[in-house]
C-alpha cells in the first residue's frame, strides 16, 4: 500500500487510489502458452488433469517421453512407417484438411 500511496503523490492526482488485500480460499487458473506443436502434448496431459497454479507443465516431460513410449508401444516398424508417411501426408496437407 505504500507503494501506491507514494504512486498518488507523484503523480499529484487528488484522488486516492484504494488498495485492498482480499483473503480468499480460491486456487488461481492456470495458463499454459501453447504453440501448434505443443498443443497436441497438453491436450494428452489434460485429459488426465491440469495442473495447479504454480506446479510445472507436464507436458513438457510428456514431449519427450510420449513418442519413445508410443514407439515401444507400436514397435513394427512396417506400422511405424506407415504412420509416419500418414504423419507426413497430413502435414503437407494441412492447410487443405483444416478447411
Amino acid at each position: 500500500q505504500l507503494a501506491v500511496q507514494r504512486g498518488t503523490e507523484r503523480s499529484g492526482s487528488s484522488v486516492p487510489s484504494v488498495l485492498n488485500r482480499i483473503n480468499t480460499k480460491d486456487v488461481p487458473p492456470t495458463f499454459f502458452r501453447t504453440n501448434k506443436f505443443t498443443q497436441g502434448f497438453q491436450n494428452i496431459v489434460e485429459a488426465y488433469g491440469v495442473a495447479d497454479y504454480q506446479e510445472a507443465n507436464p507436458a513438457l516431460f510428456t514431449i519427450i517421453t510420449f513418442p519413445f513410449l508410443f514407439a515401444i508401444m507400436f514397435g513394427d516398424f512396417g506400422h511405424g512407417l506407415i504412420m509416419a508417411l500418414c504423419a507426413l501426408l497430413m502435414i503437407i496437407m494441412e492447410k487443405k484438411l483444416s478447411k
